[in-house]
């Protein structure tokens, strides 16, 4: 099955900046970090709100998204509705850190939106859920998606708070989640992959090699990640390179997905798409 590379870059853009500010807000949460700043919340947005405009790209009339959009129960109008609360969630947020208000009624929303975010990420895959395409019917696939999101958002969040040069202590935990983003997407991706061993096994089109992209990629951000948690001072490169293994992480699960799509057979053997 052709792989939709909007559908792919949409799905990782959004969902990476969705895990962003949620792994921003938990070192705010446990007292290991400062409260998301600015510039965490506008990549976080920007990101989000980029993806959304993404997931349009793969119609060949980009208008007819609005005829979508008129039947609530499709999955992609969970996603819009999604993308379009977080997006508010992530304005709201920023409007109050900008004017100083209150850090309860800042962390409510700030949770409020990880939350939104988290969800978001498991819902995009879930809408991929259907008896048509069996090696994706299993709840394991909008788990990777979830996993890998969480991945490519972990890296970043490393990254932007080495940029940002946070204290040693606040980039030492940041590298403790790059880590863990890093292993639940393996751990998650590797679930997927078994699951739909067969359809992955049986397929001579370059899924087997993007899945070995995906299980590198993550071990990668997995250990730069660790060696962050015990030397903050290499926090740039390092969460650059997480960053970058997290998206190809992201990318490549969603590829291997879209490879082993495999529509059920007829009784001639010819694949009913």
């Amino acid at each position: 099955m052709e792989i939709q590379w909007a559908l792919v870059l949409f799905t990782v853009v959004s969902g990476a900046g969705a895990w962003l500010f949620a792994f921003s807000m938990l070192g705010w949460l446990l007292k290991k970090d400062a409260a998301p700043s600015k510039m965490e919340t506008i990549a976080s947005f920007v990101l989000v709100a980029a993806g959304g405009c993404m997931s349009v790209a793969h119609l060949s009339h980009v208008d007819r998204i609005l005829e979508a959009l008129n039947h609530p129960t499709s999955g992609i109008f969970v996603e819009a509705a999604m993308i379009g609360v977080l997006c508010v969630l992530l304005a709201v947020y920023f409007i109050m850190l900008a004017r100083g208000t209150s850090d309860k009624a800042r962390t409510a929303v700030g949770i409020l939106a990880s939350l939104v975010g988290i969800v978001f990420t498991f819902a995009c895959g879930s809408s991929y859920l259907m008896e048509a395409r069996p090696a994706w019917t299993t709840v394991t696939l909008p788990l990777a998606y979830l996993g890998t999101a969480a991945a490519a958002g972990a890296g970043l969040s490393l990254l932007v708070k080495a940029v940002q040069k946070r204290d040693e202590a606040a980039l030492s935990f940041a590298g403790v989640l790059a880590a863990a983003g890093g292993a639940l997407g393996l751990v998650l991706g590797a679930a997927f992959c078994l699951s739909a061993g067969a359809y992955l096994a049986a397929a001579g089109n370059g899924a087997a090699t993007w899945a070995g992209a995906l299980f590198a990629a993550l071990a990668v951000e997995v250990a730069c990640g660790a060696v962050a948690a015990k030397r903050p001072s290499g926090a740039v490169a390092l969460g650059a390179a997480s960053c970058v293994c997290g998206v190809i992480a992201a990318i490549a699960l969603r590829a291997t997905m879209w490879l082993i799509g495999t529509p059920f057979m007829d009784f001639f053997l010819m694949a009913l798409d």
